[in-house]
Parts: structure tokens; sequence; C-alpha cells
């Protein structure tokens, strides 16, 4: 879950909004196979190279290291946790994605980056070429890297692209509740403020307030429903909604609702809710 979904609508809102070269395609979310499973979370292809980006939107004081391979988060109020190497992890991906391109005799050069989804994140990093890029910076990356020289006709970026289309296979992971057999009652409920990683944001009418920190964010629910459905194993309720996010409003929940696209099952009292994402990290 450290790429968080709100970091990744950034970056595709940034690359939506730029105007590339007409032989450019832009996937998101792919699970493909190769030597093993694995994930893109958001793949750039021309008829040079592709790029792919692996997003973080992980809040406080970052450190990446090489020996192990981590990285190192502190957050606002001190907690120290580590994570698996974003460098490492899309070096790794970029080898799965060669290998699975040359399983088609397809030689296309491929690079890779990490996107750091908001420009107030702070990291270190050891010396690598892998670059640490913002939304913003990633078509300033894309046109760095071309050329003018083509590896393959646009006919052919696009015979690929719907290779990779077809060959998406969605990963929908067991929820922690049914893997470690845990009741749902017993899940800390609560909006995780992106500022200091509390849980406690109160909703107001400029969106999620935390009263410890002072952060403001219009969007801090999204990240506690994608946990929900990562947590557990059963379908949104408008109450369920407002239990686990410690609101009072069902009108304000179902908008928060319809607005997030979530797909929708029964009438009235009785309607739920399931994901329109699948994600893993």
């Amino acid at each position: 879950m450290n790429a968080g979904f709100g970091g990744e609508q950034e970056l595709d809102r940034v690359l939506k909004n730029y105007r590339f070269p007409d032989e450019t395609c832009i996937l998101n979310d792919l699970s493909l196979s190769s030597s093993s499973l694995f994930q893109i979370d958001t793949l750039l292809l021309t008829t040079e190279f592709a790029l792919i980006c692996e997003v973080k939107n992980i809040a406080g004081d970052l450190s990446v290291r090489d020996n192990p391979p981590q990285l190192i988060r502190i957050a606002d109020n001190g907690t120290v946790s580590g994570f698996l190497s974003p460098l490492a992890q899309v070096s790794n991906t970029c080898q799965l994605f060669e290998d699975w391109l040359l399983q088609r005799d397809i030689h296309l050069p491929v690079f890779g980056c990490v996107v750091l989804a908001y420009a107030k994140q702070r990291i270190t990093l050891p010396p690598t070429e892998i670059p640490t890029l913002f939304p913003r910076l990633v078509p300033q990356h894309v046109r760095r890297l071309l050329t003018g020289t083509s590896i393959m006709t646009k006919n052919d970026l696009l015979r690929l692209t719907q290779s990779l289309l077809n060959a998406h296979k969605e990963y929908t992971p067991k929820s922690i509740c049914a893997k470690f057999n845990i009741q749902p009652f017993e899940i800390k409920g609560g909006v995780e403020c992106p500022g200091c990683n509390r849980l406690g944001m109160r909703k107001g009418r400029k969106g999620w307030y935390c009263s410890v920190c002072k952060t403001y964010s219009m969007d801090a629910h999204r990240q506690a429903i994608q946990d929900w459905f990562l947590l557990i194993d059963e379908p949104l309720s408008n109450k369920s909604f407002r239990t686990f996010l410690e609101m009072k409003s069902p009108r304000s929940a179902l908008r928060l609702i319809t607005e997030m696209g979530l797909i929708p099952s029964g009438n009235n009292r009785g309607r739920t809710y399931t994901s329109n994402f699948v994600k893993h990290t």
C-alpha cells in the first residue's frame, strides 16, 4: 500500500495534461508475468523506449539505503518504519519487463524512475542512476530520453500496447482479515493524516483536518477506503464507511463514495459497494 492511490492520481493528472509526441502510450496499474508476477504503476511507451514509473507517497523524512536495500521513514511523530527500497523495486520491475519483452522478441530499451507524489516529501538517496522525480518533472524526463531514433514503428507500438492490455492479469489479494483470521471489529478505523501519520482526521467543509499537526487534505479518505478493501473481506456499506472513517453524516458519506466511483450493488438501505481498483505493492 506504500504507493498511495492519491500519488498515482497526481502523476496521472500531470501526464494527461501534457502534450507528448503522437507516438506515446500511457498505461496504468499493469499486472504482468514473466519469470514471476510483477506490477507496474505507470508505464510510458514510445517508439524509442519504455519508461516505468514507481510511484511513492510516504510522508516523513525518507532515507534509502543500499545494503540491505531498504527505505527508512521517520514520521513527524518520531516513529521509524522500514519499507522496500523504491530503487530496488523499480530496478527489479524493469528487469522483469525486459524479460517479458524479450520473450516476444521485442528489443525495446527499458528505463525506470521513482516518482514522489508531492514536493513536500523529503528523501535522502545513495548514488544511483535511477532518477527520483516529482510528477511535474516526468514529462521533461521523457523529453530528455527521446533521441529521434525509433526502435519500432507506430503500428508496432500500438500492437505492443494491445498485447500488454491482453496480457494484464488482475490481482486480487486475500484481505488481511481473511488471511490471518482477524475479525473486522478488531481493526482500528480512522483516516490517517498524510502529515504526521496519526489516525483520526476529522471531516470538515474544507476537507479532512488533523488537530495534531494542523494538516488539511481533500482526499485523505481515499487511502482509508483502499485500506478497507485490503483489510476487510466484505463489501462496503454507507454505515461501515462512516464507522471506519469516523463520520456521522450519511449524506456526506454517500457523496464521498460516489466521488470515488465505487461499484454499487443492491438498493436503498441494503446497498453495498465494491472496489473499482485492484492494487498491490
